[in-house]
């Protein structure tokens, strides 16, 4: 957890007008009495207290009384006491959202992380208005505090974005306080290869398959008849031409500059089934330059931020592309049935990353915005020849790697057929649901899925 220290270098030109003003706009997007937005019944009572306490100190200056149901609260003394009690608040319910899966953790220990660290926000910002500290650090310091909440915390309530809201306040002062300090250090583009793609699928060790059809811009009508409605895979060219990522994202310090101070998970490792696997927080800039721009070496584990939402953590982001109109499908018949939302993700990373051969429940628009990637996929008839893993965890993940297929363990996998897609920059393919699918980036790759039923 980030500590009082990141406020202690606090430099004397900070005008309080810059602080005030955040603070003003934060009032404005964060319920008032925010612990009473928390289900009590789940959480310490002691953890309650400790927060309200914390509450009462950020309003005490606003002659605002917020812990009407603790009547005997104390605010502490001072921002630096309260941020580190909040500071607390938040390491008890870290370790306790970190014990067990993170599918069994009810949502009350979330929205108690959620109400901390915007509290926490307030009282680093509210301390360094008395204090001296390095304006930029601090910001930094609150924007990883927003983004945890966003991370590891939940709604306080239905439709709430509170937190998405405050932490693009905080990314947009930094954005400011940067672009105000001077020209901005850039980094270089990633180097492209020297081979051609088609080249590069050739070196591709393991099995080959049958060149998928494709599609330029087909109506929604004939998209339903020919391949949604008979779940037939296709490459679909024509249809994301419009989007504005395709020419804005090519530049590498344009997304270190709308996302790069922001946190977000990274995969370390060949892929997520592999051994040595794992996973890492960091910002978007930390990643770009340790595994994008870096030239890597064999020692060196690649890293992919894989299947995040980093438009909803990123809005600025989601201005860059649009949702395909082909989303609008449902398997239902009824028309008036409810409709779930459009999970969309980003999938950014270097030459050779890897998603293993698996399926997803949902229809699959697969967008690719920065370089290529090859798409090995498999008919959901070839499940017994390509041995999924048996419990509950990766039943939808084989066991087989089409590019180092072992037969001798595997034998009917050489009786299954594959489809292959060689998908480039402004093309988008098609995955029904419980299609097998391969994925590996040819080179540096930025790709968005849209996943619907």
């Amino acid at each position: 957890m980030a500590s009082f220290e990141a406020c202690e270098l606090f430099s004397s030109d900070l005008g309080h007008e810059m602080v005030d003003k955040i603070l003003s706009d934060i009032r404005k997007l964060v319920p008032e009495n925010i612990t009473r937005l928390l289900p009590a019944e789940e959480l310490d009572p002691a953890v309650l207290f400790l927060l309200q306490q914390v509450q009462d100190t950020m309003t005490k200056d606003d002659n605002i009384c917020i812990s009407c149901y603790i009547d005997t609260a104390t605010p502490y003394r001072s921002y630096a006491e309260a941020l580190k009690a909040v500071e607390g608040v938040l390491e008890v319910t870290w370790e306790e959202l970190n014990t067990g899966h993170w599918s069994k953790v009810p949502p009350g220990p979330r929205q108690l992380y959620t109400a901390a660290a915007i509290v926490k926000i307030e009282a680093l910002l509210r301390s360094c208005q008395k204090e001296h500290a390095d304006r930029t650090e601090l910001l930094h310091t609150a924007v990883k505090t927003a983004d945890l909440g966003i991370l590891l915390g939940a709604p306080l309530t239905n439709g709430d974005f509170s937190m998405t809201r405050v932490a693009g306040l905080l990314s947009d002062a930094l954005s400011a306080l940067s672009s105000g300090s001077g020209p901005q250090e850039e980094v270089s583009q990633p180097s492209g290869s020297t081979e051609s793609s088609s080249v590069v699928i050739d070196n591709i060790p393991g099995v080959r398959g049958l060149v998928l059809n494709s599609l330029d811009r087909p109506s929604l009508e004939r998209f339903r008849a020919s391949h949604f409605g008979p779940r037939i895979p296709v490459k679909l060219t024509g249809c994301i031409t419009h989007w504005p990522a395709l020419i804005l994202w090519t530049d590498i310090n344009y997304l270190k500059k709308v996302a790069g101070a922001r946190t977000v998970p990274i995969e370390l490792g060949d892929h997520y089934v592999h051994p040595t696997w794992s996973q890492k927080l960091m910002t978007v800039g930390e990643f770009i330059e340790a595994h994008i721009v870096a030239q890597m070496d064999e020692n060196t584990p690649i890293g992919y931020l894989a299947q995040h939402p980093l438009f909803e953590q990123v809005p600025e982001l989601m201005s860059d592309i649009s949702e395909p109109e082909y989303c609008c499908l449902s398997d239902s018949l009824d028309d008036n049935a409810v409709t779930e939302e459009t999970d969309i993700n980003a999938w950014f990373g270097p030459k050779g990353t890897v998603s293993p051969l698996h399926y997803d429940p949902k229809h699959n628009l697969l967008a690719q915005v920065i370089g290529e990637k090859r798409i090995l996929l498999y008919h959901p008839n070839e499940s017994e020849n390509l041995y999924p893993h048996e419990g509950s965890f990766l039943n939808n993940t084989a066991q087989v790697n089409p590019e180092e297929p072992d037969y001798k363990t595997f034998p009917n996998y050489k009786n299954s057929v594959a489809w292959e897609c060689h998908l480039k920059q402004g093309e988008m393919l098609y995955i029904p649901p419980k299609w097998w699918h391969h994925v590996r980036s040819l080179s540096t790759s930025f790709s968005v899925s849209f996943w619907w039923k």
